[in-house]
């Protein structure tokens, strides 16, 4: 198989996860405003019914880009880390040796419970055999140690994000709680996305490094000298008995 750069990819997602640090950090913002105005601008008590309406819309407008951009991000990453793995082959990886495929690798953060482990471990040996001549070497590496600290944030800002929607939905939490735990969520998903971009950078740093050992045929190089072979006249008189 043939080495495929992921640079694109790379650079889409690092994108998509900037956004969504950034609606993240706002969103810390947004919750803030619990303490600034009591009760909340969207109270009963406020009297401006007109103030309400915008900011239920701008709300709800919010939200939605929220939840685009985390679908769209969801989407490109699983594209590039799937063609990511793929490359293995061209580095020179054995099927055999890699305790994921590039399936599974991507189909793990689907699976409940798996979910919890088997991506950061597909991950893990993504970088590791990505690493220049790693085959060579007598112990497994170690990735960075952002990659144990993206995978924890990213566990502990999804639980917390769940968290938050459960007890805000079903009012079982006071607003004032309610605003704590949404910027704890934004905090811990902004802090999730800025250590996902370090992740993909590393990893896309690794398979440049691995792709320029990769030998590429020379265009210049002439074609082999076809094989010798006898004058088909000569062979035929040869055999009449008519030849000299």
């Amino acid at each position: 198989m043939r080495y495929a750069p992921t640079q694109f990819r790379a650079r889409v997602v690092s994108v998509l996860l900037v956004i969504s640090a950034l609606l993240s950090f706002a969103s810390i913002f947004t919750e803030a405003s619990e303490f600034v105005w009591p009760g909340g601008l969207l109270s009963d008590d406020s009297p401006d019914n007109a103030l309400k309406l915008v900011l239920a819309l701008l709300t709800i407008g919010f939200g939605l880009i929220q939840f685009v951009v985390f679908v769209t991000t969801v989407v490109f990453f699983l594209m590039w880390l799937y063609r990511a793995h793929e490359n293995l082959a061209a580095f020179g990886v054995k099927q055999s040796s890699l305790q994921h495929s590039s399936g599974w690798a991507v189909g793990s953060f689907f699976v409940p419970f798996v979910s919890l482990v088997v991506p950061y471990r597909a991950i893990k040996e993504l970088w590791t055999k990505s690493v220049p001549n790693s085959g060579s070497l007598f112990s497994e590496l170690s990735p960075p140690g952002f990659f144990p600290l993206w995978w924890g944030m990213w566990l502990l800002s999804n639980f917390v994000d769940q968290l938050y929607f459960r007890l805000t939905w079903q009012d079982k939490i006071s607003r004032a709680s309610g605003a704590v735990l949404g910027m704890i969520s934004g905090v811990l998903g902004a802090v999730a996305a800025v250590l996902a971009i370090m992740v993909v950078r590393e990893i896309e740093r690794q398979q440049t490094k691995t792709s320029r050992q990769i030998p590429v045929a020379s265009p210049d190089a002439l074609p082999p000298d076809p094989p010798p072979f006898d004058s088909p006249s000569k062979d035929a008189s040869s055999r009449s008995g008519f030849g000299s």
